[in-house]
């Protein structure tokens, strides 16, 4: 698939199905969410990227836990990467309390004891990252022809944003949500620092105001247009 004419890969997170999006050109990749995924760090290597740019959608483990692998990339091959996000967010990467890396294997007590042994193995409790650069609201930046408008969608978490992606000719071509809108599930706002009230009047009437017809790339789940998705 394509995004404003470059492509689109995406990567999931085995057990939480947790989406990672890379979109390349040339030696440059724009990837929001990044996950730990050996495939994913093998096709950077072989494109021969050395420019990384990074959108956090959100501080959960599940949206940032390959951050570091890929600063570790980027100093093997002497690239460089720039790592965005909200102020929220960019505070809380920092802790796992506040990333919530602390709590995840909870998640597995009432699962099957082969899931629980692949979450023991695959997600580090003690996990932690930084942004590069934060901002407040909305921040506008460009990557190749392509340019972004990050924008503030608290509720599932206060430092969720989505990333409104536009291609050469200023349209818009792509919506990246994180969590803030899932297909086939109500945004969650029951975990720690998340609001109802923040979703019902910032986050939905925003989501609200798209078209039907504008490709979603969510959090979780299949990419889709708008009208495929119910919001909660």
């Amino acid at each position: 698939m394509d995004i404003g004419g470059y492509r689109l890969y995406r990567y999931i997170l085995p057990l939480l199905n947790s989406n990672m999006f890379i979109i390349l050109s040339g030696h440059s990749a724009l990837i929001i969410d990044p996950i730990d995924d050996e495939e994913a760090l093998q096709l950077l290597e072989r494109e021969g990227v050395d420019t990384i740019t990074a959108i956090l959608t959100h501080e959960h483990y599940d949206h940032i836990c390959g951050v570091n692998a890929l600063r570790d990339l980027m100093d093997r091959c002497k690239g460089g990467i720039k790592v965005y996000a909200n102020s929220c967010c960019a505070a809380a990467v920092r802790e796992p309390d506040s990333n919530l890396s602390r709590f995840f294997l909870a998640l597995f007590i009432t699962r099957s004891d082969e899931d629980r042994m692949l979450a023991e193995k695959i997600f580090d409790m003690d996990y932690s990252c930084s942004a590069d650069i934060s901002f407040e609201g909305d921040m506008e930046l460009g990557w190749e022809e392509l340019k972004l408008r990050l924008h503030s969608t608290p509720g599932h978490s206060p430092g969720s944003i989505c990333a409104e992606i536009y291609d050469r000719d200023g349209k818009l071509t792509a919506l990246a949500t994180g969590d803030s809108l899932v297909e086939g599930n109500s945004v969650i706002t029951r975990l720690p620092n998340g609001s109802r009230s923040d979703y019902r009047n910032i986050t939905r009437p925003y989501l609200e105001s798209f078209g039907p017809d504008i490709t979603v790339l969510p959090g979780h789940g299949e990419i889709s247009p708008m009208d495929g998705l119910e919001l909660g």
